[in-house]
């Protein structure tokens, strides 16, 4: 049979940046322990591999994986080379643990690692871009997305080793992030009409959507420049009206009337559903508060914008994103079946919670309040792990060995 819609090469991406995950959502636990007074010996050292396990780990791996098989698929191709994609994998994970050692060695030159890191990537898109020739037969849209996504990383590997970024500044990390966003952007748009009613997405605001998504990354590659106030809170304006034109194009929050369809809906295909409608509106709802965040982080600055900035981008619409969008994907990695009727609210209460903590904990060290009860807030790192493994747990007891309909197997 064809091997076309079953993607094994996918697997090792998913495995190592789920095991990265775990990895530094500790590290992001003990370091939000230590900055609310707790004592954790070692901890600054450890904290600085944290931005590169979770960006260059866990989502670089991930949309990796995801990206290898997401984009045949939606073309019904086979994907150019498993080998390619599998030396790309090994070149990313090759680079992480040599970043890692000179890190806790004291530093030094991270030319390598990062050469080696741009390696992997290039490879992924020149793949990724050459299966992109072929026009898919609907919603071809999709493709400016997921094209402007791969730019953006590029982008974002070749300036620190042009020496024309600080890794550390928020713009950069932004900047970075609106890689995992547009690809989910791609995948969203090629998928949420149909999950949520079977709707085209409306065409202009798609149109403005893709000039928002343009110009937002223009003015976030400016920004790595010019460190002026007006054009990075325009970046950031400019992503708010990305974001909102899109859930708009995407029918996220409505716009038309779907009860007749859900009334027909079979009790797992409501599943499915009412997780779909949950999930995207909460993630939109914490990406466009992550951006409006860093609009207030360039006006007033702070510690609590910079961190919920970045934070409610990745853990609150990226991570809710995941965990939403991952059950679907993973047939066709697996070859096994997921029930979405076995599914609970649990591991999304407790993001929702773990949010809650951290923004007041963050509030408290911008104050520098001191009390003994501060170390309470500092538990939000492990609600997000206990969502993590809760979720992780909700997969695996979901899943069939019937082959999923979707998943066509090699002989």
């Amino acid at each position: 049979m064809s091997g076309i819609n079953y993607s094994p090469v996918s697997r090792p991406f998913v495995i190592t940046a789920v095991l990265l995950s775990f990895v530094g959502v500790t590290i992001g636990s003990l370091w939000m322990f230590s900055l609310l007074g707790v004592g954790i010996p070692h901890i600054s050292q450890i904290f600085q591999i944290h931005k590169m396990i979770q960006l260059e780990g866990f989502l670089t791996l991930l949309i990796m994986g995801v990206g290898y098989m997401i984009i045949p698929r939606f073309r019904n191709v086979p994907l150019l080379s498993n080998r390619l994609a599998i030396l790309s994998f090994f070149l990313v994970l090759a680079s992480l643990f040599f970043e890692a050692a000179q890190r806790f060695a004291g530093g030094g030159d991270l030319t390598y690692s990062n050469a080696l890191r741009l390696a992997g990537i290039l490879i992924f898109a020149s793949v990724s871009l050459y299966t992109m020739r072929t026009a898919p037969k609907l919603l071809r849209e999709a493709d400016y997305f997921l094209a402007i996504s791969i730019s953006v990383l590029l982008l974002v590997h070749i300036a620190p080793l042009l020496g024309l970024a600080t890794t550390g500044s928020l713009s950069y990390i932004q900047l970075w992030l609106l890689f995992p966003v547009l690809m989910i952007f791609g995948v969203q748009f090629k998928t949420l009409p149909s999950f949520l009613g079977f709707m085209r997405p409306r065409r202009n605001m798609t149109t403005a959507c893709i000039a928002s998504s343009i110009i937002c990354c223009f003015l976030g590659t400016v920004s790595l420049y010019y460190h002026e106030q007006m054009i990075l809170i325009a970046f950031n304006a400019a992503a708010v009206a990305m974001i909102g034109l899109f859930a708009a194009s995407s029918y996220i929050f409505g716009g038309f009337d779907n009860r007749e369809m859900v009334n027909l809906m079979p009790g797992e295909k409501k599943a499915r559903y009412d997780m779909m409608v949950r999930h995207s509106r909460v993630g939109f709802l914490f990406l466009a508060a992550g951006f409006v965040l860093g609009i207030l982080f360039y006006l007033r600055n702070g510690f609590l914008f910079y961190d919920l900035a970045i934070h409610y981008v990745s853990i609150g619409f990226i991570g809710i994103t995941i965990m939403l969008f991952l059950p679907l994907m993973l047939p066709p990695i697996t070859g096994k079946s997921i029930q979405f009727s076995n599914f609970t609210k649990i591991p999304l209460l407790l993001i929702l919670m773990a949010l809650a903590l951290r923004t007041t904990g963050d509030y408290m060290i911008d104050q520098s309040f001191q009390s003994p009860i501060v170390s309470v807030f500092a538990m939000s790192g492990v609600l997000v792990l206990a969502a993590m493994i809760s979720f992780v747990i909700m997969i695996h007891k979901s899943m069939s060995e019937t082959p999923s309909v979707n998943v066509e197997f090699k002989k």
